[in-house]
């Protein structure tokens, strides 16, 4: 049987108290300078990974950037022959329905010189010969010059 303990009701001496405050406040001053020091270097460590992941996001971007403006300039050329072959599209269907469609037959026909309706009369236009041009009583009167008797002797007269 365990003998009963006497109970001292000695408090301790108010220098043990101080000094057991001291190292408690230097254990505290020495968890929060280890806390302080782990955190520091956390954010250092998140610091650096960032700044690695930013850098290699602007070498990404300074190589994509020409890309890109390569692509751009592709599209527009690739847009422009699209409008050009819309274009051309458009009028190869006009002339397709208009060649194919009856009601112009005749009128296409006609411009290609195929045929000609029967009430067409043709014009053609000739310049004047240049021995016409001195004399425009010639223009006008069917009968030969040399018929008259003055105009034979002038006739005559310019042969010789």
């Amino acid at each position: 049987m365990p003998l009963p303990q006497p109970t001292l009701d000695v408090e301790p001496s108010e220098k043990v108290l101080s000094l057991r405050q001291k190292r408690q406040q230097q254990h505290q001053r020495s968890l929060r300078s280890v806390r302080f020091r782990a955190l520091g270097w956390e954010l250092t460590g998140q610091l650096t990974v960032n700044l690695v992941l930013t850098l290699v996001a602007l070498a990404a971007l300074v190589k994509l950037v020409p890309y890109h403006q390569t692509q751009r300039q592709v599209l527009r050329e690739l847009e422009d022959s699209v409008a050009t072959l819309q274009d051309h599209n458009r009028r190869l269907r006009t002339d397709f329905t208009r060649y194919f469609d009856p009601a112009q037959t005749s009128q296409i026909l006609q411009e290609n010189g195929a045929r000609e309706s029967a009430q067409h009369i043709p014009i053609v236009w000739v310049e004047q010969l240049p021995e016409q041009l001195g004399n425009p009583a010639d223009l006008t009167d069917p009968t030969p010059a040399t018929e008259s008797p003055e105009a034979g002797a002038e006739a005559a007269a310019l042969s010789d």
